[in-house]
């Protein structure tokens, strides 16, 4: 079964997450400067030049930190490459060089690097719980991404055992048991998420989208609400309050229309807000406002029959009869073009 998990969702938390690992004021400073490619080369090459230099590897180990951050993935796979042959016993390097090498494409060389920087972390005389669950979530990731939604699984309860206030285990775990169809344990995830990350908006996001998914609409639109309240910029949260509001109906309806222009006055491209407006707007016995938002959606998608259905419906309702019927034919043509793949498919196989 395909995977239902989207590891590159969680490609900034991971980057974020390695970026505090013990990052002492001299590293900071230094990877502030972000490097040319001919500076990072240089570097490099220095690396591979000495031996038990530790002032020479911690500014490496910066720079490489920086080149993530930058999704400079392909030159960061070369630094922390010779950093791990100088350093292989260093839990930080491996994890940094399994995650470079896994946003450069390269799951399979990825995954035994994740699973060392794990046995490292969690050595028997040392271990460090923090950093091991650090590995097994990106290790989840790079197995999920690979279609193994079960194992992934498994790693991802495993991380949470061995530290349970991880937001990025907890955060991941969500997504992939949604993913599955879990919304009772993706909730429970995501509601731990919130507890230890109370302003991370993306936790939010995720726990009203599984709340609005089992059903319980009262407690995912407080959750929108609240999400709304912790970062009025981001338009997910006004798009998923004002869609709810709008399925929801009632009094609430003018509210959801609120919201959705909200979030489209920061992304005017959001083909779910203008279709939802579209929608909602001629439901209203307001067609002349929704002709705006639904030629929009159009354009969005210029394969999907449902802004050109809408807009045949409010060209219908305002009396341009030749307007309705044009796009009626355009809705007819797009569900043709759909179908006639498999007709021919039929014809060479009769």
């Amino acid at each position: 079964m395909a995977s239902s998990f989207n590891g590159r969702l969680f490609f900034s938390v991971l980057i974020a997450c390695l970026t505090a690992l013990h990052s002492a004021a001299g590293q900071a400073s230094r990877a502030d400067i972000d490097p040319s490619e001919a500076e990072v080369a240089q570097l490099v090459e220095l690396l591979r030049s000495r031996s038990g230099d530790n002032e020479l590897s911690e500014r490496a180990l910066a720079v490489g930190k920086l080149l993530l951050r930058k999704g400079r993935y392909n030159e960061a796979v070369q630094l922390f490459g010779v950093l791990a042959d100088k350093q292989p016993d260093n839990s930080i390097v491996i994890y940094s060089f399994a995650l470079a090498t896994f946003n450069s494409g390269k799951p399979a060389e990825a995954e035994p690097l994740a699973q060392r920087a794990f046995n490292l972390a969690n050595g028997i005389k040392d271990p460090d719980r923090q950093r091991a669950a650090d590995a097994l979530v990106l290790l989840a990731v790079i197995r999920a991404v690979g279609g193994n939604d079960a194992t992934a699984l498994k790693t991802l309860q495993q991380a949470v055992l061995l530290a349970p206030n991880h937001f990025d285990a907890q955060l991941a775990l969500g997504r992939l048991l949604y993913g599955m169809g879990d919304d009772s344990g993706a909730i429970n995830a995501f509601r731990v998420a919130t507890s230890l990350q109370p302003a991370n908006p993306q936790a939010w996001f995720f726990l009203a989208t599984a709340l609005e998914r089992s059903g319980d609409l009262e407690t995912a639109a407080a959750t929108y609400r609240k999400l709304v309240a912790i970062n009025p910029e981001m338009f997910e949260g006004h798009l998923g309050l004002g869609a709810l509001l709008l399925k929801r109906g009632g009094p609430g309806s003018e509210e959801g229309l609120k919201e959705l222009t909200r979030a489209l006055e920061t992304n005017p491209d959001l083909y779910e807000a203008r279709v939802a407006l579209g929608r909602a707007l001629i439901a209203k016995g307001r067609a002349l406002e929704a002709i705006e938002h639904l030629e929009r959606a159009a354009q969005l998608a210029p394969d999907n029959p449902e802004p050109h259905y809408q807009l045949s419906l409010a060209y219908r309702r305002l009396g341009r009869k030749a307007e309705a019927a044009a796009q009626a034919i355009i809705v007819k043509r797009i569900h043709e073009s759909r179908r006639s793949p498999k007709v021919a498919t039929q014809t060479r196989l009769g």
